[in-house]
């Protein structure tokens, strides 16, 4: 049980967090230097070809990821960029991303840069701020990445998060249900794919448990970015696989000069109900700004392929967000507050019908200094508290079978370094974690976690770029970290005490890779990388039947670090009547964490004794390798083609024992017209059968149960419209057309249930 100290500790570390950041600037920031003139603003016009203004326009300054939004006349204005050189992209539906480059001198008159945006039917990606701590054009990342936004998002906007990316090359759905869904990236999930929100960990327990669901809502989106492999270099523990990262600017990076927002709805047919979200950011004065957001979404039963209804699948959730952001010539930032309420059904396959009743708190802040000390340009600093809950209900009675509680503290200061053409990052973070299970069948006991990372990032251009921070040259980029993380077990459950103690794990993780380009649109890259994972509380001391794996489970207190270490090559093609990627990798991942199901257990419940496989977790070598590819190209005017595939082989090492839960091999194409205004396409996409799983330890396995093939057909169509600077957007689609009946390799309930047939949907967006 969770002692007094787990009350007083919190308190001191939410403190900590949201006071050592501006402690940090007052000793790290001579007086001096905070008297100095401030830099000059950039103050700027987008147009479109015919020289129009253009409205609603995003302005990302790449490096420090900042964002200003355009106003009526097509202006926009940034305050306080440390002296140096920008790369600018400029997003708006309906045009293809634009790009400047400027130079922000010491002192002297405000910079100015016109940047006009062209009409394209080819979706071009203008800007990657997850892979790097320093922003990067996505053609000079190293590793593989992809942007959801604009039409691309209306395209794909599903119920949930992982469903909205389930279509992207590399990516599937841990699948138990439409609500308790989360992103699988090359058939690694769980604790080893992490889930940010505006670059932040969401504190919930989506990664512990199958049956647990991400606390975010794809609605609440601008942008959704997916890194593609070991990403612990920036991102410590829980990063080995990959990083999905849900961008909504809650906090302003800059003060508008106009009142800023949306409103947004979806609705699905396979899922019946919807969801609707809005927000805005509004000026209070040259210096603050306002920022409220909001949403709910309410769905009844999943109609699987075939017809069917599958039982309590329903899924409700509101959300709300409110802060201030503020700005002046040196220091920008913010604080805000969201908050998560979620409800929903878990299927089952007997008749017992149980639902989690959860919320989440947060409270987050940042702020970023222009320093001019030293070679640092500028210190961020990033402050997160969050309070997790969720109980898992009996539904026919009402009672609580366990309810879980935790509470994550996050700290992260980056300071951006620039030494001659040298341009990289220093950083240090801290995670701390206090995580309770109670209740009679609780798989876990408490326990409190602490993880510290400090790192470094550099960026060498291999040929001179006469000070064009985007010239396309040879880069190369190198990184190191250095991680001490520890979990700390209390004794005081007696079922637990044998897995009582401390338990460390101390790793070294690193990068590095290099971009070639082989001409003005194409270019090559390859990586290598060692990342890391500290095993979770649930495989390193469970002690109890876990319902939601039909398995009794036992922990392992001597599991070491999971360590992948890897190898990537990318070639990238992009202009505006070309976009597309193709990648092959490698991975070996020592100490690879896994069931082990090693015999039957009896276990006494109110149906009386009943036998039920026993698990004890283990761990072993394993390799993965895989390659994954998407083109899109515009054929004639307004008409795109397009393909798609990936594949992914996993196994261990010494056995040659297929890992669990692999995707099986996807091949798709596409067929758009789209002239900026109206869109509409048709999709394809097959899936090839996975027969390669470990043997199964029961007759309802899902992880031993082999998948056949399917064939899905989407259509889409979208209507743009532009009234003032007001831009809205319209997508209708439908999946899966032929109502395929079908299960994806990595569902963990295709022992018993179907994926979504076929579904009807709408979703509209403003922008004003």
């Amino acid at each position: 049980m969770c002692d007094s100290h787990c009350v007083a500790r919190p308190a001191a570390r939410l403190a900590r967090a949201l006071l050592l950041p501006f402690a940090a600037w007052l000793l790290l920031t001579p007086a001096p230097a905070l008297a100095t003139a401030p830099t000059p603003r950039l103050t700027g016009m987008v147009n479109d070809e015919a020289g129009q203004p253009i409205a609603n326009a995003q302005v990302i300054v790449t490096q420090l990821h900042r964002v200003a939004t355009t106003n009526d006349a097509g202006r926009f204005q940034f305050t306080g960029l440390p002296a140096g050189s920008y790369h600018l992209s400029v997003t708006r539906l309906g045009f293809a991303a634009a790009h400047a480059d400027v130079t922000i001198p010491e002192r002297g008159p405000d910079v100015q840069v016109t940047v006009v945006m062209h009409g394209a039917a080819v979706q071009l990606t203008g800007v990657e701020v997850t892979a790097t701590p320093i922003g990067a054009d996505p053609r000079d990342v190293p590793q593989a990445v992809s942007s959801l936004d604009g039409p691309d998002l209306s395209r794909r906007m599903a119920s949930s998060l992982a469903q909205t990316l389930a279509s992207e090359p590399g990516m599937t759905v841990r699948f138990n249900g439409p609500a308790a869904t989360a992103p699988v990236i090359r058939g690694l999930q769980g604790e080893r794919v992490l889930v940010l929100q505006d670059g932040n960990r969401a504190g919930d327990l989506s990664s512990s448990a199958p049956d647990h669901g991400v606390s975010i809502d794809p609605l609440a989106a601008e942008r959704i970015e997916v890194v593609r492999g070991p990403a612990s270099l920036l991102y410590g523990n829980q990063a080995l696989g990959g990083v999905v990262n849900v961008i909504s600017n809650d906090i302003p990076t800059s003060i508008p000069t106009h009142v800023d927002g949306y409103v947004a709805t979806n609705a699905e047919s396979v899922n019946p109900g919807g969801g609707v979200a809005g927000g805005m950011t509004v000026p209070l004065g040259a210096s603050l700004a306002l920022v409220a957001r909001g949403g709910a979404r309410r769905t009844g039963l999943l109609r699987e392929g075939g017809g069917s209804t599958l039982a309590n699948s329903w899924y409700h959730n509101y959300y709300g967000v409110g802060g201030i952001g503020f700005g002046s010539d040196r220091l920008t930032g913010g604080v805000v507050y969201r908050g998560y309420r979620f409800d929903y059904g878990l299927p089952s396959a007997d008749e017992e019908r149980a639902r989690i009743d959860g919320r989440r708190h947060e409270l987050a802040g940042r702020a970023e200094l222009a320093t001019e000390i030293g070679v640092i340009g500028s210190l961020r600093a990033s402050a997160t508290a969050q309070w997790y809950s969720h109980a898992e209900v009996n539904a026919a009675t009402g009672a609580t079978n366990t309810s879980f509680h935790l509470m994550t503290q996050t700290l992260d200061l980056l300071g951006r370094t620039l030494v001659g053409p040298v341009s990289g990052a220093v950083g240090a973070s801290g995670l701390f974690r206090q995580y309770a299970a109670r209740g009679e069948e609780a798989l876990t006991p408490a326990a409190n976690s602490t993880g510290i990372g400090l790192f470094i990032f550099q960026e060498l251009p291999l040929r001179a770029t006469a000070g064009d921070p985007d010239a396309r040259v040879p880069r190369l980029q190198v990184g190191g970290r250095v991680d001490s993380y520890r979990i700390d077990i209390p004794r005081g459950e007696p079922k637990f005490d044998a897995f009582a103690g401390r338990h460390r794990y101390a790793q070294l993780s690193g990068s590095v890779g290099m971009n070639v380009p082989l001409g003005s649109h194409l270019t090559a890259a390859a990586s290598a990388a060692r990342a890391f994972r500290a095993p979770s509380v649930e495989e390193l001391a469970s002690n109890a039947f876990h319902e939601a794996t039909g398995t009794f489970d036992v922990g392992n207190p001597s599991l070491e670090s999971e360590v992948n270490e890897g190898a990537e090559a990318i070639l990238r093609v992009q202009s505006r009547r070309v976009n597309g990627s193709f990648s092959v990798f490698a991975n070996v991942i020592r100490n690879y964490i896994t069931p082990n199901v090693v015999g039957d257990t009896v276990i006494v419940g109110e149906a009386g004794a009943v036998s039920v496989p026993l698990n004890r977790v283990s761990q072993a070598d394993a390799r993965m390798r895989g390659a994954e590819g998407r083109i899109e190209a515009e054929v004639m005017p307004h008409v795109v083609l397009g393909a798609m595939g990936d594949m992914v082989r996993g196994e261990f090492r010494s056995t040659e024992v297929p890992l669990p839960y692999m995707p099986a091999a996807r091949l798709g194409s596409l067929l758009r017209w789209d002239d900026g205004t109206v869109s509409g396409g048709v999709e394809y996409r097959h899936a090839f059968a996975q027969r390669r799983v470990p043997p199964a330890v029961s007759e309802s396995d899902p992880a031993g149960m082999p998948g056949d093939a399917y064939d899905l057909v989407n259509l889409t169509a979208g209507y743009n419209l532009i009234r003032d600077r007001q831009v809205h957007s319209i997508t209708l689609r439908v999946d899966n057309l032929f109502d395929e009946r079908y299960v994806d390799a990595t569902s963990r309930i295709k022992s018993f249930a179907f994926n979504p047939g076929r579904n009807f949907a709408l979703v509209y967006r403003v922008m004003f």
